[in-house]
């Protein structure tokens, strides 16, 4: 590991951040982060691990994993944001309920793409997360997925299309995951007619 390397690591842990990689989580990881993943608490990480694991497996992209909660800590959630890495091109925000969460950032970070995954929980299983996503204020953009699983998995691979348009790898690499994908309705129209079939007994 350069001493550049071993820099970035240590910034990013005194800022109580997570750096994941291809190679590994933390203390193993590579690289610089091009991708904030943040969520209010700990329980939306079984629900973001879907994004981070997208992003360094399908794309190669390292991010960095943090915990940021508006509604607990709201000083510090500004002093994560104000100072993150530099190499951060693009930022993921989970929340649920009210989901402060990524208006807050957007408004923090005029300068980043923030993209917003509702959470399902609660009472109304994410439909106020959405909405409070999707109604900022003209001037504080949040691009929003969909609730839950898919929007994790969506938020990745919008963030990898951001930082395709100026990294050709990542664009090669977005065109592999979505042949992948092609592919996969190839396989299951060639098992069909056995499915078909086992309908019929």
């Amino acid at each position: 590991m350069s001493e550049d390397q071993k820099a970035v690591l240590a910034a990013i842990n005194q800022e109580h951040g997570v750096l994941v990689s291809p190679e590994g989580v933390g203390s193993s990881a590579q690289g610089e982060p091009k991708v904030l993943i943040t969520m209010g608490s700990d329980s939306d990480l079984p629900l973001m691990m879907k994004a981070v694991d997208t992003l360094r497996h399908e794309f190669g992209i390292p991010c960095l994993v943090q915990i940021n909660s508006v509604h607990r800590d709201l000083r510090t959630v500004v002093e994560h944001i104000d100072n993150l890495p530099d190499s951060v091109q693009v930022i993921i925000a989970c929340a649920g309920g009210a989901a402060h969460l990524p208006g807050n950032i957007a408004d923090l970070r005029a300068d980043l793409p923030v993209i917003g995954v509702p959470r399902d929980l609660g009472a109304l299983k994410g439909i106020d997360a959405l909405l409070s996503m999707v109604q900022m204020p003209e001037g504080a953009p949040v691009a929003v997925m969909a609730i839950g699983d898919a929007g994790a998995v969506n938020a990745a691979i919008h963030a990898a299309k951001e930082l395709a348009i100026g990294e050709p790898t990542i664009k090669q690499r977005l065109q592999a995951y979505a042949e992948k994908r092609k592919r996969r309705v190839a396989t299951q129209n060639q098992t069909l007619e056995s499915k078909l079939n086992a309908y019929q007994k």
